[in-house]
């Protein structure tokens, strides 16, 4: 039979707010600070764990609860997210923000359809074929292994018909 200090403290231990204070990334779990109480290696949860899968660890010192079935504590899983005060990316209702620790930072305005990626060193798209559909500003140099066509005429295989020596220029490219 359970005491009535079992009973309370169960309850007690049921939902707690807490912060990570430690992770263990090769196995999805982590350890979390409430109040006195440090837990033991807990699973975090995830956007997504099926066939489609999220990987966004926690950090420590995150804001977090802990939700333990039966208020046992052996049996909780963490649930992170949680802002603390002024540590929200935005205040804007139609921005969705990823911001990273290295000041890379992704911001979709819903209101202008406008996404804005910035403080990223390198992107690296590999697949087959990608299309843009719109015009395309570079302020930049821009280096190619392959050939270029525009309109239809290649940068590399072009020929320029009627050409004679001496300083005359050449027509456009046929």
């Amino acid at each position: 039979m359970k005491t009535l200090a079992d009973v309370i403290r169960r309850l007690e231990n049921m939902h707690r707010f807490g912060l990570i204070a430690a992770v263990d990334h090769a196995n999805a779990r982590c350890k979390v600070r409430s109040g006195q109480i440090l837990t033991d290696w807990l699973p975090f949860a995830a956007m997504r764990a099926g066939t489609t899968k999220t990987w966004s660890p926690p950090t420590v010192g995150e804001q977090c609860l802990i939700v333990a079935l039966s208020g046992e504590l052996t049996t909780a899983i963490v649930i992170t997210g949680i802002y603390t005060a002024g540590s929200a990316p935005s205040q804007s209702p139609d921005e969705h923000v990823i911001e990273f620790a290295d000041g890379a930072r992704f911001v979709y305005n819903q209101a202008s359809s406008d996404l804005s990626v910035t403080g990223v060193k390198t992107i690296n798209i590999t697949c087959p074929q990608t299309t843009i559909n719109g015009d395309v500003q570079v302020n930049g140099k821009i280096e190619s292994t392959g050939d270029q066509i525009a309109g239809g005429i290649s940068q590399i295989n072009h020929l320029h018909g009627g050409i004679l020596p001496g300083p005359a220029k050449t027509g456009k490219p046929e």
